[in-house]
């Protein structure tokens, strides 16, 4: 009988997992860090509790901002924002995590007093999501806050957040990453904000995108991993935003996150 194959060295994620769960992570439009600098998602191995706990192999992750937080975080005095801000913005990206990467076939699970954020491969037989070749579709450049003249206050507000945050700008509106557009009408004036608004959104790689509007078999699954990562995210930027500076609120009979602005205390580093 050929004895199954050797497990990953303690203290390392096991190989195959860890190129699921990046790929995973690529997908959703977010950054995989690599190192102990932002910004990203930092995939670690996870950590025993205690001596029963048998976590070899697995994976754990974190959200890391920008080297800026970061470095605001630590030398903020008590009372400051930058250090809560940090806390804020890591619980919800790690949040989000936990909510969509089941979509792509990965299993989740928070553990310990620290709530570390576990993945693993599920214990069935699961291939995950996969993008064949050739999935990329031709199409224009999506327009760009400029064209569609939207208050340069609210953008540079939403822009500096999202850097401190680590989240990535999309450059127009077709780009992955975090949208902005300019406010759906909502019947509601007091929505729009005296000086200007715009709405906030998620697009995820081109690839997940594409495949998700394709005719290929694989085009339902990719659907459903694209909705999860819209559901997981708008909820994560509206904490992560807030955390770093700017005045939103979510419209919730509408499903919308508006921005209006600068809001206090700020982050000064």
């Amino acid at each position: 009988m050929t004895p199954p194959p050797p497990g990953p060295p303690r203290g390392r994620v096991d190989p195959a997992l860890a190129d699921r769960l990046t790929d995973a992570v690529l997908l959703s439009g977010l950054p995989v860090a690599f190192g102990d600098e932002g910004p990203g998602v930092r995939i670690r191995p996870a950590r025993p509790v205690d001596d029963a706990d048998r976590c070899t192999g697995l994976a754990a992750l974190d959200w890391l901002p920008s080297p800026r937080l970061t470095g605001a975080a630590a030398t903020a005095e008590p009372g400051r924002p930058a250090g809560p801000a940090r806390q804020a913005v890591g619980t919800a990206m790690v949040n989000a995590l936990a909510e969509f990467l089941p979509a792509f076939g990965l299993e989740t699970t928070a553990v310990g007093s620290a709530r570390e954020l576990r993945v693993g491969l599920p214990a069935h037989q699961d291939g995950g999501l996969h993008v064949p070749p050739g999935v990329l579709a031709a199409r224009p450049a999506g327009r760009t806050p400029t064209d569609l003249g939207l208050p340069g206050v609210v953008v540079d507000t939403v822009r500096r957040s999202a850097a401190l945050a680590g989240l990535p700008l999309a450059a127009h509106l077709g780009a992955t990453g975090l949208t902005l557009a300019p406010c759906a009408p909502t019947g509601d004036r007091r929505a729009e904000g005296p000086g200007g608004a715009v709405d906030l959104g998620w697009n995820p790689s081109r690839r997940l995108a594409d495949l998700a509007d394709s005719a290929r078999p694989e085009a339902s699954r990719a659907a459903e991993a694209r909705a999860a990562v819209d559901a997981a995210l708008r909820h994560a930027l509206g904490t992560a935003l807030r955390a770093c500076g700017t005045d939103l609120r979510w419209l919730h009979a509408h499903h919308r996150l508006r921005a209006y602005g600068e809001s206090t205390p700020t982050i000064r580093r």
